[in-house]
């Protein structure tokens, strides 16, 4: 519904651990059957790999119920194997599907509500055939750190290092038709990720095409507050756009 690209300087190279900062202004809660929210934090690529992670309203699982409520999902392609996804099996699984092109997934159920978070992902050990990365998510207010798990990725020149450049979203994913005034409002920000502690430079911003139409998803929102230095994304219900353009940079 609304997307930022975050971007670092060309000459910074790539980067071992990427960390997001981010804020919950009001929870959404498991709003319909038929439909949840997602708000990704990150997607990128490991030694050319692509993968992405963030917060769902609905985690689905491969065993009944498969609605299993609020989580975290980190995801990555290029494999169905999922000897190369660890996870926590108390409150976790793993997913491996080809609807999206062949990916294998970690998720964990995780009851995040409105409040402020710190995303990780980071080297979690090296295999003889590749480099896990494992994700993890900090509650700020409380300080408890919940690992959600870990993939595999290959090497690549004989490392495994994360692409300088990252997208976030808010996403309303199922499978039937929804009116853009039924979606819950939803208010997130987002400071600057930081590429091995080095902050994003400049960032550009936009809006999807709604229902495979021409016209955009209208009540929705990106802008930059220059005082504090993060980009609120706003979605959903009475949403008024402020932010026009499509494309616009919206820091640097």
């Amino acid at each position: 519904m609304a997307y930022l690209w975050w971007n670092w300087e060309s000459d910074q190279g790539h980067f071992r651990e990427l960390t997001t900062d981010f804020t919950i202004h009001n929870d959404v809660d498991d709003f319909s059957d038929e439909h949840g929210l997602y708000l990704m934090l990150g997607s990128t690529s490991i030694a050319g790999e692509d993968f992405y992670f963030g917060l769902q309203t609905d985690t689905d699982a491969p065993e009944p119920p498969h609605r299993c409520g609020k989580g975290v999902i980190f995801s990555r392609w290029g494999t169905r194997d999922l000897a190369n996804a660890r996870y926590a099996e108390e409150d976790g699984w793993p997913q491996s599907s080809g609807h999206e092109g062949d990916f294998i997934g970690v998720r964990r159920s995780y009851d995040w509500g409105a409040g402020n978070y710190r995303i990780r992902i980071a080297p979690d050990g090296l295999a003889a055939d590749g480099e896990w990365f494992g994700l993890w998510i900090t509650n700020r207010d409380s300080g408890e750190t919940t690992w959600i798990g870990s993939l595999k990725f290959p090497l690549l020149n004989g490392n495994a290092k994360i692409r300088p450049i990252s997208y976030s979203t808010i996403e309303i994913y199922g499978n039937v038709p929804v009116r853009p005034i039924d979606i819950p409002q939803w208010h997130v920000s987002v400071s600057r990720p930081l590429g091995d502690n080095t902050p994003s430079t400049w960032g550009y911003a936009g809006y999807s095409m709604f229902a495979n139409d021409d016209e955009e998803l209208l009540n929705s929102d990106v802008g930059y507050d220059p005082l504090e230095d993060i980009v609120h994304l706003r979605a959903g219900g009475a949403t008024e756009r402020k932010n026009i353009e499509t494309g616009h940079v919206v820091f640097e």
